[in-house]
C-alpha cells in the first residue's frame, strides 16, 4: 500500500483550523484475518452535517488509505480550559465510522476522536453472519461502539 494521504474537500465545522489523520484497519477472527473490500464511511459526529464525509475501501491488508480530517487546533489540547478563542470547542474532532462488508454485520463506531497533528489508527473487528441464528436475534444487523465515555487518558 502506498503512503499517500487522502484529503477530502468540503464544509468544515467552525473552529476546525487544523487536521489530523485516520487509518481504519478491518479484520475478523479477533484481528487474525484482514478483510479486503470493506466499505468504510466516515462522517462528522455532529448531526448538522449528516452527509458522509468520505467513503473508503480497505485493501488486501484490511487497511484504508490514510485520510486527512479536519480538527480543532492543537493548542486546545494543550490548554483545554481556555475557551476564550473557541467557546465550547473540544480539543478533538468527533467522527462516526460505519464499516460494511457482505457476509458480516455492519459495525458503527461512533464518536471516534481525531486530534490535530496525530494519526489515529482505528481497529475494527467484524462479526461474520451466522445464517443459522434467527434474524431478530441481532435486531437491525448492526453492532454499535460508542466511544463517548471518558477513558481516563
Amino acid at each position: 500500500m502506498e503512503n499517500s494521504t487522502i484529503s477530502i474537500p468540503g464544509a468544515v465545522p467552525e473552529g476546525y483550523t487544523a487536521s489530523g489523520s485516520l487509518i481504519v484497519r478491518v479484520y475478523t477472527a479477533r484481528g487474525g484475518i484482514p478483510i479486503e473490500g470493506a466499505l468504510v464511511t466516515i462522517s462528522y459526529a455532529d448531526a448538522s452535517a449528516p452527509a458522509p464525509h468520505a467513503v473508503l475501501t480497505t485493501d488486501k491488508s484490511g487497511r484504508t488509505p490514510t485520510i486527512s480530517l479536519a480538527a480543532p487546533p492543537r493548542s486546545l489540547s494543550l490548554t483545554p480550559e481556555d475557551t476564550s478563542v473557541y467557546p465550547r470547542l473540544l480539543p478533538y474532532a468527533l467522527y462516526n465510522i460505519s464499516i460494511a462488508r457482505e457476509g458480516f454485520y455492519t459495525l458503527n463506531d461512533i464518536n471516534v476522536r481525531i486530534f490535530a497533528g496525530i494519526t489515529a489508527i482505528q481497529d475494527a473487528d467484524l462479526i461474520p453472519r451466522a445464517e443459522e441464528l434467527p434474524r431478530e436475534y441481532y435486531l437491525d444487523d448492526s453492532v454499535f461502539i460508542d466511544q463517548t465515555e471518558e477513558d481516563g487518558l
